[in-house]
């Protein structure tokens, strides 16, 4: 069952979306959003699969608004005009439909979210592991740095890179966060959720609140766990 949110200014074309989706199977809305902040907080919230997002919500791109979230789902965007649509692409958009909405170009939108979410749950063979190491190299600037696997407190997925959070500051490395989990220790790295790796020795705490799990990291950043990733975090919990 895929899980989808829509986040847009008119309910007319919220309730339009809703429709449509409410015939097909395989499919279930879990939220409505019509603005800015009521969409960062569900994404993060319920962690839909897919997101349909007008590109203009609250008068802002929507660009910025999902760079603001730490789920990150397939997003859909929807717009008047094709403006923004070279710009959604860059922003790995899984599509983008005008409105007011056609019955074709919404079936073909969750055609490709259903296609993706078959794709992601097939684990990939033919990838090998790769050679555990205690230092990495990142970029910094025109240069490589090394750093110790020790230092890294957590890593966070933007998009097809990764920015890694450590002692000696942030860096970003253009792989994305599964090919990086990849070389980690999964002894010392856990994925707590699809968009954040941290490393167990760095969590100082953890809480819950409103039914959901919060990682307190050393550094006082607060991470919440996926639902889909609890039992990694309940193996460290006596």
């Amino acid at each position: 069952m895929n899980t989808i949110l829509i986040a847009d200014r008119e309910p007319a074309h919220r309730q339009q979306i809703r429709r449509h989706i409410d015939s097909r199977p395989g499919f279930r809305v879990i939220g409505e959003c019509g603005n800015c902040h009521e969409t960062i907080r569900s994404v993060n919230a319920l962690e839909p699969d897919v997101l349909f997002l007008d590109v203009q919500l609250g008068g802002e791109h929507a660009f910025d608004l999902i760079r603001q979230t730490d789920h990150l789902p397939k997003v859909i965007y929807t717009a008047q005009s094709e403006s923004y649509a070279l710009q959604a692409f860059d922003h790995q958009a899984l599509d983008y439909l005008l409105k007011p909405y056609g019955a074709a170009r919404l079936d073909a939108a969750l055609r490709k979210a259903a296609t993706l979410a078959v794709a992601n749950d097939v684990p990939d063979r033919t990838l090998p592991l790769l050679p555990r190491h205690r230092h990495l190299f990142v970029e910094d600037g025109g240069r490589l740095r090394r750093v110790a696997l020790s230092n890294i407190r957590y890593l966070k997925a933007a998009g097809d890179y990764t920015v890694v959070y450590t002692e000696q500051g942030e860096f970003l490395s253009s792989s994305g966060i599964g090919s990086v989990e990849r070389r980690l220790d999964a002894a010392q790295f856990l994925r707590v959720h699809r968009s954040f790796i941290v490393n167990v020795e760095r969590i100082d705490a953890c809480y819950r609140d409103i039914g959901r799990l919060y990682l307190v990291m050393e550094n006082g950043q607060e991470i919440g766990v996926g639902k889909h990733y609890l039992n990694s975090i309940k193996s460290l919990i006596l």
